[in-house]
């Protein structure tokens, strides 16, 4: 996105100063041809005061006087009445194509003179002048490049956190890091991705709850009433037909037990967010190179897949749950620290050492991991130990 905003910027500014330069040549050439052709015209007063003196006193005007006035490529031309026209021209003046001259005239009494000046010298002080119009106008365009890069990047830096907020919560975590944004677009969507997170971690919990409630409400009375009816089936003064209703009953409650026992072993094992599973390798991959990433380089960590690798999960809540945990053990750990992954039927088993404990550092209050501890317990799992222990922390979760 900053890459794209840059080059919209730059592009925006490129057509500005295109225009303002196009603009900008047209009007430089007006400027340059009014200040040659006022310049011919002092030429041609000054040649004309030079004459009159000539006539006063009685000297001839000739091309020898004139000859010093006619610089690089102009012509001067002295027309009296009765008098032999004198023409005189500088070097490098071409005769040949005389209607594009820049031309300065002045008439004293009856002499009219005229200097010329060929078109080539006002190509070449316009293409000394676009030449420095062209450098300003590239140095404005990478100052416009540093600008727009800079600004791009102000720009898209709450929507590049946005779109990593949003990959995120489509792994299944709700703890967002949204970014706080004065741009309307950007606040709005954060305050959808805040709202899309708290709609998913009320459903964790509601399932939750669901399971718990399911089980009591839907296994209790089965068992209950097949008891009931294993019992009535053995009393001795029943008759047959009443037995045999009382058995069938008992295999229709055992029946209607596995059908409730299915339906919650498939709740329970239904993804939290589908699409997103991955394998429980690369999830403790993920995982590490986090860690070390996150952890002083002093602090080596180790990670091991112990069994099932290829078991597939949501990875947001152990990622959110191991970041809990992750932070206690940045805060206390000073020695190696050791990940372990084992993927079983229906759970996760995950063991975090923390290694050797920095000087003075004690094991912490079990308070300190309650985040952790409520969020495992939210997803139906359990944590227990402590990171400074011999035997780490050990956390069990379902593979939603």
């Amino acid at each position: 996105m900053r890459e794209r905003l840059t080059v919209a910027f730059v592009l925006l500014v490129v057509v500005v100063l295109l225009v303002a330069g196009v603009v900008r040549a047209f009007t430089l050439r007006d400027l340059v041809e009014e200040r040659e052709a006022a310049t011919l015209d002092r030429t041609a007063q000054l040649v004309a005061v030079m004459v009159g003196n000539a006539e006063r006193a009685g000297d001839p005007v000739t091309t020898t006087i004139l000859q010093p006035l006619a610089v690089d490529r102009t012509a001067i031309t002295v027309d009296r009445e009765g008098l032999p026209r004198v023409l005189v021209t500088g070097a490098g003046y071409e005769t040949a194509d005389r209607a594009s001259d820049t031309v300065g005239r002045e008439t004293v009494g009856q002499t009219m003179v005229t200097v010329r000046q060929s078109s080539t010298v006002i190509d070449d002080i316009f293409g000394r002048n676009v030449g420095a119009l062209a450098a300003l106008l590239l140095m404005l365009l990478l100052f416009a490049g540093a600008v727009g890069f800079l600004l791009a990047g102000y720009l898209s830096r709450p929507f590049v956190a946005l779109a990593e907020s949003a990959t995120a919560l489509g792994r299944g975590r709700f703890d967002l890091e949204l970014p706080k944004s004065s741009i309307p677009e950007a606040a709005t969507i954060a305050a959808s991705l805040r709202a899309s997170s708290v709609r998913l971690e009320d459903s964790i919990k509601r399932d939750r709850a669901f399971f718990h409630h399911a089980s009591h409400v839907l296994r209790t009375p089965l068992t209950g009433i097949r008891l009931e009816l294993e019992e009535l089936s053995l009393r001795p003064d029943l008759a047959d037909d009443v037995r045999r209703t009382a058995t069938r009953c008992v295999g229709e409650v055992q029946r209607l037990d596995a059908v409730v026992d299915d339906l919650l072993d498939f709740t329970r094992g239904r993804s939290l967010v589908a699409g997103a599973e991955i394998t429980l390798a690369a999830l403790g991959s993920r995982i590490a190179q986090h860690w070390r990433d996150e952890l002083p380089e002093t602090v080596e960590v180790r990670a091991y897949v112990d069994g099932g690798g290829d078991a597939r999960l949501t990875p947001g809540p152990v990622e959110q749950v191991l970041d809990h945990v992750l932070a206690d053990v940045a805060s206390t750990a000073a020695g190696p620290v050791s990940l372990r992954f084992a993927g079983q039927a229906q759970h996760v088993r995950i063991r975090i050492e923390g290694g050797l404990p920095r000087n003075g550092t004690k094991p912490g209050d079990p308070s300190e991991i309650d985040p952790a501890q409520a969020m495992v317990e939210a997803l139906g799992g359990r944590l227990s130990g402590d990171v400074l222990s011999e035997s780490g922390v050990e956390i069990l979760l379902p593979r939603r």
